[in-house]
């Protein structure tokens, strides 16, 4: 009986996230087989001697109990999983290197120079490895900027401010004229 507890809770420390579904299961019929067990043992004691059934239905009752504590331990958490800050760069790096080749491939490559150097803080390995190995994107770093390169938000015209107060002389007053 000791060598079946050893085993058993050798088999359930060994649980693996995959395997903790199974566990549960087997852990929860364990135990409610050795509730219904014990109950039986206990309607049957006046008829005979159930010490030994008391004692193996108690035994197998654990066993369920560990097994599902084990088994609910080792799940995974409910939900999506929790993406991690390097994780998380390197998807941004990725992004941005979509929108850069996209950028690249329209001739805008001011903005293909300021999306440079954010994919370069966000993640090197795609910066070297992705971004500076499209010949659309490298195309645009290596063509010289222009003096009439700006942003598309710079190159916008802006009107020139309205005056808020008119820009007549106000006329002068005579003494001949009244103060209402």
């Amino acid at each position: 009986m000791a060598r079946a507890i050893v085993w058993l809770a050798v088999a359930t420390a060994a649980c693996t996230p995959a395997q903790a579904p199974a566990a549960r299961k087997i852990g929860e019929v364990l135990a409610v087989g050795g509730v219904a067990g014990l109950t039986g043992s206990a309607a049957a004691m006046r008829v005979a001697d159930v010490h030994e059934l008391v004692y193996g239905f108690s035994a197998i009752s654990a066993a369920g109990i560990i097994t599902f504590a084990i088994g609910e331990l080792m799940a995974p958490p409910p939900g999506p999983r929790k993406e991690t800050i390097p994780e998380r760069n390197r998807r941004w790096a990725q992004i941005l290197t979509e929108r850069a080749q996209g950028a690249a491939r329209d001739g805008r490559c001011p903005r293909v120079r300021r999306l440079e150097v954010k994919v370069a803080g966000y993640d090197a390995e795609v910066h070297d490895l992705v971004f500076m190995r499209d010949p659309e994107i490298v195309k645009c770093l290596t063509a010289p900027a222009g003096p009439t390169e700006t942003a598309p938000a710079e190159t916008a015209t802006i009107p020139s401010p309205v005056p808020l107060v008119p820009t007549q002389q106000p006329a002068t007053r005579t003494s001949t004229d009244t103060v209402p």
